[in-house]
C-alpha cells in the first residue's frame, strides 16, 4: 500500500536521490523532444545521450560503491556500513563503541577504532572510486555515442543522395531501374548522495562542453547544463526555503519536520494530551549540552517525543537485522535499537527539536483563537504538501518546456543554425571526399 507521508517525506527530502531523479527524467523528456524537432539524426543524438547518462548518474555511484565494499572493505575485513563521520568525535566515539546494538557490531566498531587511519583513507578511496569509474564511463558513453551519431549521418547522407541522384535519373529515363540504399572532501560530499551528484554532474557538464564537437553543440549545452544545474539543485531549496517561510509568516505554522512526522497521528496526539511538553523541556537541556552528552541521551530517552520524531525523520537510524544472500528481495527486519554505525547528524537532531517547539507554540496560539487541534495539524499537513508539489511542479516546468524551449528558440531564431551542424560539417566532408555532390 502507498502512504502518502512517505510520498511527501521522500519527494520533500533534501537528501533523497527520488526528487532529483523525477526532476532529471522531466528535463531528458523535454531536451530529447526539443532536439528532435530540429531533426532525427540530432534528436536520436540526445536521446542516446540524456538517457545513457541518466542510467550511468543514477546507478554508477551506488553500484561501485557496493563494488568497493564487496571488495576492498572485505579484504581488509573492515565494517563499510561504518560512516567514517562518526570518528571526528573521540567522546562521541566512545558512546557510539558504548552503544552498539549487537556484540558482533561492537567488535566490528573496535577493530576499526584500532585501524582508523586505514579505515579513513580506504573510505576515502571508495569515494574516489565510485565517482572516478561513473564519471569514466560517461566519457565512454559520450564517446560510443558520438561515433555512432556522426556514422549515422554519413550513411543517411550518402544514401539521400543516392536516392535524390536516382529520382533525377529516373525523370530523364523511365526505362531505368530505381536505386535503394581526503577528509573534508568525504565528510560533505562521499555520504551524502545529493552531493555526490554534484559533483558527477559537475564533471558530466565539464565533459559535455570540451567534447562539444561544434560551436553550435557547446553553446546548445551551455544553455541546458546552466539552467539545468540552476534549477536541479539551487532553485528547488529555495522554493522550498520560500515556502516555509511563508507558512510561518502567514499561517502562523512551521512546516520543516518530515512529512512523516506531521502526518502520522503521534505528534498531533501528544501536542493534544499536553505530553510533547515533558520532551521538549528534557531534550532543551540536552539540546544545551555537549554532543557526546546528547548522543547519550538518544539511548537512555528512546520515548522522548523528540527523539521518536528524528528516527521517523531517519535522522536516527535502526538496526536492521543481516540477512542472509536467498533474502536479497525480502525486508529486513528492523529492531528497536539505534544502529551505532551510521552518523547521526546532531544540528539536524536539534533542528528537529526547535521546528517541534515552534510548531506547539504556534499550536497553544492556536488554541487561544479558538482553532481545534483537527483544524491545526490539518492546516499544516495542507501546507507541507503543498510546499512539496510546488517545488516538484516549478522544477518539471522549468526543466521539460523552460530550458527545452530557450534551447530551440536559440537555435531556429539563429541565423543558419536550425540544422544540426554536425550533420552540415560532415556533408562538407563527403562533397569534399566527392562521395556526395552539393
Amino acid at each position: 500500500m502507498i502512504n502518502g507521508a512517505a510520498i511527501f517525506s521522500t519527494l520533500g527530502n533534501p537528501n533523497s536521490l527520488v526528487p532529483l531523479a523525477i526532476k532529471d527524467m522531466s528535463s531528458t523528456a523535454g531536451v530529447t523532444a526539443a532536439s528532435f524537432a530540429t531533426g532525427r539524426e540530432e534528436g536520436q543524438d540526445r536521446f542516446i545521450d540524456e538517457v545513457g547518462t541518466q542510467i550511468i548518474w543514477l546507478a554508477g555511484i551506488p553500484f561501485f560503491k557496493w563494488l568497493f565494499d564487496k571488495t576492498i572493505f572485505k579484504s581488509y575485513g573492515l565494517d563499510s556500513k561504518f560512516d567514517v563521520r562518526n570518528l571526528k568525535d573521540k567522546d562521541v566515539f566512545e558512546k557510539i563503541k558504548n552503544y552498539a546494538p549487537t556484540d558482533e557490531v561492537k567488535k566490528s566498531i573496535e577493530k576499526i577504532s584500532k585501524k582508523q587511519s586505514l579505515f579513513k583513507n580506504i573510505a576515502f578511496y571508495k569515494f574516489l572510486f565510485s565517482t572516478g569509474t561513473t564519471i569514466a564511463c560517461y566519457i565512454g558513453l559520450t564517446r560510443a555515442k558520438q561515433a555512432y551519431t556522426e556514422k549515422k549521418i554519413r550513411e543517411n547522407l550518402i544514401a539521400e543522395h543516392s536516392q535524390k541522384k536516382n529520382k533525377d535519373s529516373k525523370k530523364q529515363s523511365q526505362t531505368e531501374v530505381s536505386f535503394k540504399g581526503a577528509g573534508d572532501v568525504v565528510k560533505n560530499f562521499a555520504f551524502s548522495p545529493v552531493k555526490n551528484m554534484w559533483l558527477l554532474d559537475g564533471a558530466i557538464t565539464g565533459e559535455r562542453l570540451l567534447d562539444s564537437r561544434t560551436p553550435q553543440e557547446f553553446v546548445g549545452y551551455g544553455i541546458k547544463e546552466g539552467l539545468y544545474l540552476f534549477f536541479l539543485y539551487y532553485a528547488g531549496g529555495k522554493i522550498q526555503e520560500y515556502m516555509e517561510k511563508r507558512a510561518d509568516k502567514k499561517y502562523n505554522k512551521s512546516i520543516g519536520l518530515d512529512a512523516r512526522v506531521l502526518e502520522n497521528g503521534k505528534l498531533q496526539k501528544a501536542f493534544e494530551d499536553g505530553s510533547i511538553k515533558e520532551s521538549i523541556e528534557n531534550f532543551k537541556a540536552a539540546s544545551n549540552s555537549k554532543d557526546a552528552d546528547l548522543y547519550e541521551f538518544l539511548y537512555k530517552n528512546p520515548e522522548n517525543k523528540i527523539v521518536k520524531a528524528a528516527k521517523e525523520s531517519d535522522i536516527i537510524k535502526m538496526y536492521k537485522k543481516p540477512q542472509k544472500w536467498y533474502q536479497f528481495f525480502s525486508k529486513a527486519e528492523v529492531t528497536d535499537k539505534i544502529d551505532t554505525r551510521k552518523y547521526i547528524d546532531l544540528e539536524k537532531l536539534r533542528g528537529v527539536y526547535k521546528n517541534i517547539e515552534t510548531l506547539y507554540s504556534q499550536y497553544l496560539e492556536g488554541l487561544t483563537k479558538g482553532e481545534t487541534t483537527e483544524m491545526f495539524f490539518k492546516g499544516v499537513k495542507k501546507l507541507k504538501r503543498g510546499s512539496v508539489i510546488t517545488n516538484i511542479a516549478a522544477s518539471i516546468f522549468a526543466l521539460a518546456i523552460v530550458v527545452p524551449c530557450a534551447m530551440l528558440g536559440k537555435r531556429l531564431l539563429g541565423k543558419d543554425d536550425a540544422e544540426f551542424q554536425t550533420k552540415t560539417e560532415i556533408r562538407k566532408q563527403l562533397i569534399e571526399e566527392g562521395l556526395i555532390s552539393a
